[in-house]
């Protein structure tokens, strides 16, 4: 591993410091989305939109696009409407993917559906994606640059549902394997974590080795953020209303149960998909706890953690290929992504 080594104390990373760049630079797509979504227009839109983002979130995924294009030479005042709509894509998803799985709360407080009724939260969603292919036009570039952005969002868009059709078709499947979880997550989270770093890049007018360098860097990440977010399921940290084990009641495609579901004793794994085969509402909290068992009895949460460790490992190569002088940075981005607690 070129790099890495030499460099462990990043990963002796301050956090808070890491977090704070971040949140400053993904704040400041702030006034895009306000003018996209005046708050005192179009009430049975705007309103929902905003009672959805008020409720938090990190901007991780717009932060990386106007840092990627700062590392690469590149104004990002010029990135942040493509920044603007790859946050307004995410939560896009977010306000769909509580419909499809019937989760009330998000960063705890109701979600859309919850508060404003299922139809409007489809088409207030179906409203988002509209606003991001807008701001997606707006970014300041030639038009060559802005169809080469479109074309990549609307790849990004389409793998991410392709995922996302796995996930939700995959579940409680006795016949998943951990190739097949691992080929999800990289379609579901790692083309879409890498949307901003590449869009970035572009409109930076970076080289195309550098552009596929930030792709690989987000296919490499998506899957190590997606097995630390399966693993915070089961702890009270995910804005849930402090309810654990969701994607257990959702008979989810998680790491813990493809692992757990091949490794397992047969009467276990039977075990297994039968509870998270049941309805949501009729899993009760000792189901929960049985399937913690038998994930602990196959070392389901050890493989976890040594997957994400690969995978993290593979991020940290990627960022050695980065032509900037910043990639002590991108290192401490990828060890608080893959190390956070919430």
């Amino acid at each position: 591993m070129t790099g890495r080594n030499s460099d462990m104390s990043d990963r002796d990373i301050n956090t808070e410091e890491v977090a704070q760049r971040l949140h400053r630079a993904g704040h400041r797509i702030d006034p895009v989305l306000g003018e996209l979504f005046p708050p005192d227009e179009k009430k049975y839109l705007h309103e929902p939109f905003w009672h959805h983002m008020e409720g938090g979130g990190k901007r991780l995924r717009p932060a990386l696009c106007l840092l990627s294009c700062e590392a690469l030479g590149g104004n990002s005042e010029r990135a942040l409407p493509f920044a603007a709509a790859v946050e307004i894509l995410h939560n896009m998803f977010l306000v769909h993917d509580d419909i499809e799985d019937g989760d009330t709360m998000r960063r705890d407080r109701p979600a859309v559906w919850a508060e404003y009724g299922t139809g409007n939260g489809i088409n207030v969603g179906d409203y988002m994606l509209g606003r991001a292919y807008r701001a997606v036009l707006n970014t300041r570039a030639d038009d060559a640059t802005r169809l080469r952005l479109v074309d990549y969002f609307v790849d990004t868009f389409e793998l991410t549902c392709e995922g996302q059709a796995f996930d939700l078709n995959r579940r409680a499947d006795r016949s998943l394997t951990v190739d097949d979880y691992l080929e999800m997550v990289t379609r579901k989270t790692g083309h879409y974590l890498a949307l901003g770093m590449v869009g970035g890049a572009i409109i930076a007018g970076a080289a195309d080795e550098a552009v596929e360098t930030f792709q690989e860097l987000g296919c490499d990440l998506g899957p190590a953020f997606q097995i630390r977010d399966d693993v915070l399921d089961l702890q009270e940290a995910k804005g849930r209303g402090g309810a654990i084990g969701n994607d257990i009641r959702e008979g989810k495609p998680s790491i813990l149960f493809a692992h757990s579901v091949n490794e397992a004793e047969s009467d276990r794994a039977d075990e297994l998909v039968e509870i998270m085969a049941k309805p949501r509402e009729d899993t009760t909290e000792e189901d929960v706890q049985r399937v913690v068992d038998i994930y602990n009895s196959c070392g389901a949460f050890e493989f976890a953690r040594q997957t994400a460790e690969e995978y993290t490992n593979r991020g940290f190569e990627a960022v050695e290929r980065i032509p900037t002088e910043d990639r002590q940075f991108f290192r401490r981005v990828v060890s608080y992504m893959v190390e956070r607690s919430s």
